[in-house]
């Protein structure tokens, strides 16, 4: 089963982090984005490196970061 390191930046909040699997990861961060946004930002690959990141700044007040990498 694949594993994902991943780390949620939000304003004015402590960072999380993990190591999890797809299913974890859902199940983790539904307040973040819906699960089919977090699947297509998992299998993004920023310049061949593994890192995806999806940053949102649809709400100016409110804005984050999450960096998935499958764990090796």
């Amino acid at each position: 089963m694949k594993r994902y390191l991943w780390t949620l930046d939000r304003e004015d909040q402590q960072t999380r982090s993990g190591l999890s699997t797809e299913n974890e990861l859902i199940a983790i961060l539904p307040c973040v984005m819906p699960s089919d946004w977090l699947v297509a930002t998992m299998q993004m690959d920023i310049e061949g490196s593994g890192l995806a990141i999806h940053e949102s700044a649809y709400d100016p007040k409110m804005p984050w970061k999450l960096q998935i990498k499958p764990a090796v």
